[in-house]
């Protein structure tokens, strides 16, 4: 008989009921800072929404900036696993790229409140000098590893970069906050254009790099 077989029908542990909590509070607070904006969206509020006091909300996270951060993080692990399994090195470069540019999108369309979320917090940054630089040391280390990402894949590809591994992760970076970002103003943008755009880019990587070994 399997663990969950025995434990069917039993009362949730400690442990459970803190994560099924924890859970509640992270999905209404995207829902309530989506609707109301950062500043808008109180820990009442949002303690409320997910059916919990504030003493709940204040059991599992410090404020709303660390709640947001600890939805960050899971997001930000999640892409890099999916970027690096989409990398793998294995296929034709710019067929690898471009697969990859769509299942990022995809990936973002499963949670379509993310990208309002992630503005609404960078919008909250720009006006709060402590919580823009723990989000610019998050962002910072999602670049470093996207950069190592594509160190293994062009070694992988036998590609000489035309540029830095962290540069090109960067500007990938602001391709990806600059067209979800104009998305969410005109939901009927073409996905297809983001695809373009990076295959294009990597092109133009490419056309660098052999003019700067000719």
């Amino acid at each position: 008989m399997s663990t969950a077989e025995v434990r069917r029908g039993e009362r949730p542990t400690r442990l459970e009921r803190q994560a099924a909590t924890r859970a509640a509070l992270l999905k209404a607070a995207s829902r309530t800072i989506c609707e109301r904006g950062m500043d808008g969206a109180s820990i009442d509020s949002i303690a409320a929404e997910a059916g919990y006091t504030k003493g709940a909300f204040y059991a599992n996270f410090a404020s709303k900036e660390d709640m947001f951060l600890a939805i960050l993080d899971a997001k930000f692990d999640a892409e890099m696993e999916r970027l690096q399994a989409a990398m793998s090195g294995a296929g034709e470069p710019t067929a690898e790229a471009r697969l990859a540019a769509e299942e990022f999108l995809s990936y973002v369309d499963r949670d379509p409140q993310w990208p309002r979320l992630y503005q609404e917090f960078a919008t909250h940054a720009a006006r709060n000098e402590q919580f823009r630089a723990v989000l610019a040391e998050r962002q910072r280390g999602l670049r470093e590893r996207m950069a190592a990402i594509f160190a293994r894949w062009t070694d992988a590809q036998g590609v000489e970069p035309a540029l830095p591994h962290e540069d090109v992760a960067a500007m990938i970076f602001a391709m990806a906050d600059g067209f979800l970002l104009n998305r969410i103003i005109d939901p009927g943008l073409d996905n297809g254009l983001y695809t373009t755009m990076c295959e294009v880019f990597l092109r133009g990587l490419a056309a660098t790099g052999e003019e700067g070994e000719a």
